[in-house]
């Protein structure tokens, strides 16, 4: 049975204009894909919060799993739930902001908690590749601005980043789905979005 992980990124709430999008998004995406089951993470719940790597961390992840002391383990107990989460999905689908012009930290976080090597990636003969199980992922992106054209496009760090780390991850298939311009005409920025969510099925 496929199986998707969801990442919430946004911490505004009902006023989220990212949640809207994977709100309606996970609407029609269950109304194709009825047996699908959902793990959905809500990353700014303070229950979800995710501490930045620690250099024991850092030892830790590059200890093979038999030569950790428990200590070790310990520190990289959130991570192997993290990474886990991911590996156990078909689909990784992401709603997030644009904050300073790129990733908001709590998902930047999660990446880094997931990106393991020997786990999710590794390198054989000086070639890296990915290792993650999902074969295609979903960013509903949500900016203030307007950065697939015009003047800010070359300000866009946000959806090029997520698309690099799909490609580091050895996940194929990325989607992007957009809300622009949410600063100066939400409306037509949501009305946008929806059209291509429609679109996307």
């Amino acid at each position: 049975m496929a199986h998707a992980l969801v990442l919430i990124c946004s911490p505004n709430g009902a006023t989220s204009v990212s949640r809207n999008m994977l709100d309606k998004y996970l609407a029609r995406r269950n109304a194709k894909f009825p047996n699908e089951t959902l793990t959905v993470r809500d990353l700014t719940l303070p229950e979800n919060a995710l501490p930045h790597l620690s250099a024991d961390f850092v030892t830790a992840m590059f200890v093979p799993p038999e030569a950790r002391t428990a200590e070790q383990a310990r520190e990289l107990e959130l991570s192997d739930e993290l990474t886990a989460e991911l590996q156990s999905a078909d689909t990784l689908i992401v709603a997030t902001p644009i904050h300073n012009y790129t990733v908001p930290t709590t998902l930047k976080a999660w990446i880094d908690h997931v990106a393991r090597p020997g786990v999710t990636f590794t390198y054989e003969g000086g070639v890296r590749r990915g290792l993650a199980h999902a074969r295609s992922a979903v960013f509903l992106l949500a900016t203030g601005g307007i950065y697939t054209s015009g003047p800010q496009a070359v300000e866009d760090f946000l959806a090029p980043y997520l698309r690099h780390m799909m490609v580091f991850f050895g996940i194929p298939d990325v989607t992007v789905l957009r809300a622009e311009g949410v600063a100066w005409d939400a409306p037509s920025a949501v009305a946008q979005a929806e059209a291509q969510i429609a679109a996307a099925f």
